[in-house]
């Protein structure tokens, strides 16, 4: 398998597609696999550049799963948070009408808040300015794009406001609550937001105001806001995600170390939650906007999943916008985990084509395939 893996991911390093990943394999607690290949930045081949386990790479998206939604449950488990809770219990601000008072957490972690996922008017300005309260203002008053419960729509807006709520709670910042809660406990030394040391980032590009992305966040509006939400911020490898992940797939606990109960771990990673309102995707774009999810999580098993065609009925997994996948696969107790700096600046992802050329270029799909279909060979 492994030699498998290594002609895919050298065939996309050499046409160009991105220039350094890591890959990482485990089936039964076992790691099969761990590559990392390439240069940290784009035509370097200069040996301090070159990609190491050590590495860094900014997996978006995936915070979503490995900060907010944990951070989410681990006030359930304390007792200090049930889903039918409203926001406005906790974030006032957000009740400026009817329909916003009415909002759910269960609402919140199934993207059906009614919450648009377009950044609210202004907001971009506000925190070029550094205007910060303005920009919480904004999100806060934004009316809703549709009346919560109604349909699933993805909304990085939505995810913020909610890591505001997480603040609220742990009275720390994400950054500060997720190293006690569940970096630390995993030793998970190598997972935080805005490092410090940007050299070990894998860069990614540039941003739409022509920054140069190593060690910041893609979107110039989340990059302004500070970099630790709720949404996206994540820095981390391969090896700290296996952590993560493995102690999902033992039902809270690593190294003897139970971070969660075995039943909130069932809650978080289970059956479809949103299944009365999603839609069957029909590309890659529907998929991760309205199509089946568990949480945060998007459904392995669903037309268009970016986990390839033979993942099990219970596979989990989620996506990073700047080129990075994370697969679990309880019944086959399996986590893939690939992280490339193919790099997603903001306006390149509007529309089809675009998202369908990302899943192309990348090819989760067939590196899961590849894997599933070579295990035990």
């Amino acid at each position: 398998m492994k030699k498998l893996i290594e002609s895919f991911i050298s065939s996309k390093i050499q046409q160009g597609l991105f220039s350094g990943c890591q890959v990482l394999v485990a089936h039964k607690g076992e790691t099969l696999v761990e590559l990392s290949r390439g240069f940290m930045v784009e035509h370097s081949n200069a040996p301090l550049e070159r990609v190491t386990p050590q590495t860094l790479f900014n997996i978006e998206s995936i915070t979503k799963v490995m900060v907010t939604l944990p951070l989410v449950f681990k006030l359930v488990e304390q007792g200090r948070l049930n889903l039918e809770n409203k926001l406005v219990d906790y974030l006032p601000e957000f009740g400026t009408d009817e329909f916003k008072t009415r909002v759910t957490l269960r609402d919140m972690l199934n993207f059906t808040a009614g919450i648009s996922l377009e950044d609210p008017q202004g907001c971009e300005a506000a925190a070029l300015e550094k205007d910060l309260e303005k920009v919480w203002e904004l999100h806060y008053t934004q009316k809703l794009s549709a009346q919560p419960g109604t349909r699933v729509f993805y909304s990085d807006v939505s995810c913020r406001i909610l890591g505001k709520l997480l603040e609220r709670l742990f009275g720390a910042d994400l950054g500060t609550a997720a190293r006690q809660f569940i970096f630390e406990p995993l030793n998970m030394k190598d997972t935080m937001f805005t490092p410090e040391n940007q050299a070990r980032c894998a860069a990614t590009g540039t941003s739409d105001s022509g920054r140069n992305l190593r060690g910041s966040l893609c979107q110039d509006l989340e990059h302004n806001m500070g970099g630790i939400l709720g949404s996206d911020g994540l820095f981390t490898t391969a090896q700290d995600m296996l952590k993560f992940s493995a102690m999902l797939l033992n039902q809270g606990i690593l190294g003897g170390n139970r971070l969660f109960g075995r039943h909130t771990v069932g809650k978080m990673t289970g059956a479809v939650t949103n299944e009365a309102l999603y839609e069957t995707p029909t590309s890659y774009l529907h998929y991760i906007l309205s199509g089946p999810k568990v949480w945060f999580w998007e459904y392995g098993k669903s037309p268009y999943s970016f986990f390839g065609d033979l993942v099990s009925n219970r596979a989990i997994g989620k996506m990073g916008g700047a080129g990075t996948f994370l697969l679990i696969d309880p019944a086959l107790d399996l986590i893939v985990i690939y992280l490339t700096n193919y790099g997603q600046p903001e306006n390149t992802l509007e529309g089809e084509a675009s998202w369908t050329k990302f899943q192309n270029d990348i090819n989760m799909p067939g590196l899961c395939n590849l894997i599933i279909g070579n295990l035990g060979c």
